[in-house]
């Protein structure tokens, strides 16, 4: 994937900066206490199942049940901050997980995983696009868009939860080597 270098590149000269890393972490920490809070108002685990399903029918009952509640508003709120979203975690996400390549020596033949990120947050665009075409008109969610957007939904949460996970076990695993095992 030489097409992708320079932007590998780029991040992992960037992650030097823990200014960077720190004003991305801040921005994407606020951004998501605020969507959760939104959230929270037409009920988490609905606004997940939703986002993560891959049926048309569970897809069109949650938002009906919503509609009927008077809580359909709050999803539609939710988009407002959504839609930067992705940028703030896809750049702290990169950021972070470079920075822990470069901490423990990854071989350089792995930094591709610097873009995951980046490719979770194409993922949740296009989700959110998908809603925003579905609740103008929910005959639009068919099953094989419902279906496709759910998919990139799910691919969206593996990739950034296993690029998190990656990151806290490197950084962990530097700490333990560096301030632990070096005293023994």
């Amino acid at each position: 994937m030489k097409y992708f270098a320079p932007a590998e590149k780029y991040i992992m000269e960037k992650s030097d900066s823990s200014f960077l890393i720190g004003l991305f972490a801040f921005l994407y920490f606020t951004s998501q206490i605020i969507i959760g809070s939104i959230l929270h108002k037409v009920g988490t685990l609905d606004a997940l199942a939703l986002q993560t399903t891959l049926c048309s029918e569970k897809f069109k009952a949650i938002v009906l049940e919503w509609m009927a509640s008077g809580r359909i508003g709050f999803y539609y709120q939710h988009f407002y901050l959504d839609f930067i979203h992705p940028v703030w975690y896809s750049i702290f996400l990169s950021l972070l997980i470079a920075r822990a390549f470069k901490m423990n020596n990854v071989n350089p033949k792995f930094n591709g995983v610097v873009l995951m990120p980046f490719v979770a947050g194409l993922c949740d665009i296009f989700e959110n696009t998908m809603h925003v075409y579905f609740l103008a008109d929910l005959d639009r969610a068919t099953p094989w868009l419902v279906a496709l957007s759910g998919l990139a939904t799910n691919t969206k949460w593996i990739l950034s939860l296993s690029v998190t996970a990656m990151a806290i076990v490197l950084i962990a695993y530097w700490i333990v080597k560096k301030f632990i095992i070096k005293k023994l």
